[in-house]
């Protein structure tokens, strides 16, 4: 029992790098909840005092209706603290383990991203920086009921955006999710978020990471070889440049990459252009499909993929950018509905051979010998929108959907073949 008074321990849910979660059972009431426990001790007790302050702003700042996970409370004792939450049922990683890391459709990409940014949006306002968004912290509500409806979880790692000047060599987001800005050592602000979620998107499309570097160094080989090396005035500004670049020879003032062996046991460095603001990229074409809408709109997938946006949200948040969606209810599985036709409608059986690993978080490759240029994706609010329709079938980025998705296995340094035309153009925030 974790509180005379309060709650009873009912099972262990996972561990992470700073406390465990359990589940409990409020003994006043019976309602199930997540409990995060935290201890109190040196470096420790800082981190739980931010998260503290940060879910204290999250609370004042009516996250209800921003597919935000509620806090109901906390209380502590002389070494752990308790941190109270709402019970969710499953994060994106584990969803994905459990099918094998077979690749998602497209449309529920579209889905689970833009309630993320909607997430993100809200957060935005609070001037809250997540700093650590990956599948790991994106988890399903109750997914049997709301098929890929989500909320944002762990602020465990979140940044007020006031106080970001003062973070010293942040050793902030996950590696694979890294954003450059981190890698080098620039200045960063909440569109840092915006980098972690593109990678997301990606990494549940191939059923792999987009970028997975075994170390800072690796990190950037990944993300220069698809996006190519930052400008030169930002190297010439960033703190970690030396670490990872050098000038080239007979120097006309350019960079390159050093050679593996001459790269310092230190982190690296960081590219930097501009991705969407949050609120814009909620209106961008992938999400509204009013590039597609003029062609597809009596297909039953057009239709479909309209369900799923209104399925994931009870509030008015995502109808607001998406006209049309607030007619209709939402369709529970049980009813036999969304989960039959998707099946149907995607006709994306397991791809992914349960063979390699399936038992251990370690995710298994795909080694198809002929497949498919990876598709290119556009996150970039631009006017030459990459889903103009193509064929009367099915806009030409979502027909992936249907086909055998490749997942690209890297070379080991020097050799680094990459999936050079599975390119994000995701920016991130300019030096001021």
């Amino acid at each position: 029992m974790l509180s005379a008074e309060c709650y009873d321990i009912m099972a262990m849910v996972g561990k992470g790098t700073f406390g465990q979660v359990i589940q409990g059972q409020c003994r006043s009431t019976g309602e199930m909840v997540a409990i995060k426990i935290l201890k109190n001790c040196d470096h420790d007790g800082q981190i739980v005092k931010n998260e503290l302050r940060l879910l204290q702003v999250l609370r004042e700042g009516d996250t209800k209706d921003s597919h935000i996970i509620h806090f109901l409370e906390s209380f502590s004792d002389t070494v752990w603290t308790y941190l109270v939450f709402e019970l969710l049922q499953q994060n994106l990683f584990d969803f994905q383990k459990q099918n094998n890391f077979s690749p998602l459709p497209v449309r529920h990409i579209r889905t689970i991203t833009a309630q993320v940014l909607v997430a993100l949006v809200k957060l935005k306002e609070l001037s809250i920086i997540h700093a650590d968004l990956k599948p790991e912290n994106i988890m399903l509500v109750d997914h049997a009921r709301y098929p890929f409806r989500i909320k944002l979880v762990d602020f465990g790692s979140a940044i007020l955006l006031p106080e970001v000047c003062h973070v010293q060599e942040p050793y902030i987001q996950t590696r694979f999710y890294r954003a450059p800005e981190i890698l080098l050592g620039l200045p960063f602000c909440e569109k840092v978020d915006i980098w972690s979620l593109g990678c997301v998107m990606a990494e549940l499309h191939l059923g792999w990471p987009l970028y997975p570097g075994n170390d800072e160094y690796d990190q950037v080989c990944y993300i220069c070889s698809t996006l190519g090396l930052p400008r030169g005035e930002l190297l010439c500004a960033a703190q970690k440049t030396q670490s990872f670049f050098q000038r080239a020879p007979c120097s006309t003032g350019t960079w390159q990459l050093k050679p593996p062996g001459k790269v310092m046991a230190k982190p690296m460095e960081r590219r930097e252009p501009d991705p969407d603001q949050e609120d814009a990229a909620l209106h961008h074409p992938f999400f509204s499909m009013k590039e597609v809408k003029p062609s597809f709109k009596a297909t039953q997938y057009y239709q479909l993929s309209q369900e799923d946006l209104r399925a994931s949200c009870k509030d008015s948040s995502i109808v607001k950018i998406f006209p049309g969606t607030e007619k209709g209810a939402f369709i529970p599985a049980s009813q036999g509905g969304i989960q039959k036709a998707t099946a149907q409608m995607d006709g994306c059986p397991s791809r992914a051979s349960p063979s390699v690993g399936c038992s251990s978080p370690t995710r298994p490759l795909s080694l198809e010998p002929s497949a498919p240029p990876l598709p290119s994706f556009e996150l970039s609010a631009c006017s030459s929108c990459s889903l103009e329709p193509a064929t009367p079938s099915l806009p030409p980025f979502e027909q992936s959907a249907s086909a055998p998705t490749p997942v690209w296995i890297p070379c080991p340094p020097p050799c680094r073949t990459s999936p050079t035309n599975a390119i994000f153009n995701i920016v991130s925030c300019p030096v001021e």
